[in-house]
């Protein structure tokens, strides 16, 4: 779009100056033209070689500014301007944006204007060198450069325990469709857990409760005394299909046409908090019977069992890979935790974490404030922020959002 839009502009302004050429001399159109054959190949190296990186990215960069200091009195400004200076050549390493135009005056003199702007903003940066001498103060700086999408399926894999799927028929139901409805439970089952990205706990023999789930104290629990409970941990999920086959029948003058409507749904609930996630359904409308009062007609449309339980089963790996999708494209979200001099989650390796995942929260000076891991274990990860500036007291109790670095 920015591309279209310079070559546009420099297209109506190259008219503009045509029509000024006109009432110039020969030896004037000469000097003008190639200028602005110049200007063009200036303006296409900017559009072309600069796009600069897809502003979902999050990476690390390093950049070094610059700043004279004019009086002794003016070290503390010179520092600031070097700091400016070095967030914004950070800030044009993630790709510029050029906007430019070209001005023909009266007298035939043409002026080229561009505008450099940064295609990628800081989320958050650290003071890592800062050098004076006698003349300039230069401060280098490590950032994180991109922007927070608003919604990305970060996730490479999850961890979800399947209980006791909900089976609702209508009492219409012809009886093989009822009976097959066990039979598509386990379908359900294996699909899931066949899955290359999720790793499935199978507690299909326990009814989901929410309440029942989150009492911490199991000690003094009936259920959880008696035949035990299947806990869900932080970042993983509880899913809990359900089944819903409903009968329906359209009369059409002679002829009647009997379908089933099969609803699919995937209920889903956040680990510990077991906090609704997400819902997935998807709807099926299967024809199994048409009457017409013509016997051979009757005879010749009816489908055999195994065909009609066949369609029952038909919408199956849709409905597990919408569901698998939901889940996957559920954001990695944890409150950070204070121990000792650490921030810690309850996330790590088989939630999906590795070394260069970022941590995101509201707050400081750039409007977010970024974390790195600094020690990673299966269920446990430990942050630090990326400026170490930070007061980690004041991090305690916050939200933050995982996402990958690019490297």
């Amino acid at each position: 779009m920015i591309a279209s839009t310079q070559i546009k502009l420099a297209q109506t302004t190259l008219g503009q100056a045509t029509l000024a050429q006109k009432r110039l001399s020969q030896a004037s159109s000469e000097r003008a033209y190639p200028l602005l054959r110049m200007m063009f190949v200036f303006m296409a190296l900017f559009v072309f070689v600069l796009p600069g990186r897809p502003l979902a990215d999050l990476r690390y960069t390093e950049a070094t500014g610059r700043a004279v200091i004019v009086h002794e009195d003016t070290k503390a400004e010179a520092r600031m301007l070097a700091l400016e200076d070095a967030l914004y050549l950070a800030a044009l390493q993630g790709g510029a944006r050029i906007d430019g135009f070209s001005a023909v005056s009266a007298d035939t003199s043409l002026s080229d204007h561009f505008v450099i702007r940064p295609a990628s903003m800081i989320m958050d940066y650290a003071v890592i060198n800062e050098v004076e001498d006698e003349t300039h103060y230069s401060v280098t700086i490590r950032a994180v450069i991109g922007e927070k999408p608003e919604q990305q399926c970060q996730r490479s894999r999850v961890n979800a325990t399947m209980y006791k799927p909900i089976i609702k028929i209508d009492p219409k139901v012809p009886s093989w469709a009822a009976a097959h409805a066990h039979m598509m439970v386990k379908e359900i089952l294996a699909e899931v857990d066949n899955h290359p990205q999720i790793d499935m706990t199978n507690a299909s023999n326990r009814s989901f409760s929410a309440r029942n789930l989150s009492n911490t104290n199991d000690d003094f629990d009936y259920m959880a005394l008696t035949s035990g409970k299947t806990h869900v941990h932080d970042g993983d999920f509880a899913i809990v299909p359900e089944i819903h086959i409903d009968h329906a029948r359209n009369t059409n003058g002679v002829i009647r046409s009997d379908y089933l409507t099969v609803t699919f749904v995937m209920n889903g609930f956040h680990g510990n908090t077991y906090m609704p996630a997400f819902n997935e359904s998807i709807i099926a409308e299967i024809p199994f019977s048409t009457k017409t009062p013509f016997r051979a007609i009757n005879h010749l449309t009816k489908s055999s069992r195994t065909e009609r339980t066949a369609a029952l089963s038909q919408p199956i790996p849709f409905f597990v890979k919408a569901a698998s999708e939901a889940m996957l494209c559920q954001p990695l979200i944890a409150t950070l935790a204070k121990q000792g001099d650490m921030l810690t989650v309850p996330f790590g390796r088989q939630q999906g974490l590795n070394e260069n995942s970022l941590a995101v929260t509201n707050g400081g000076d750039t409007g977010w404030t970024v974390l790195k891991i600094t020690a990673l274990n299966d269920r446990t990860a430990t942050l630090s922020p990326l400026d170490t500036s930070h007061n980690i007291s004041m991090l305690e109790g916050k939200s933050v959002e995982f996402m990958e670095l690019t490297q």
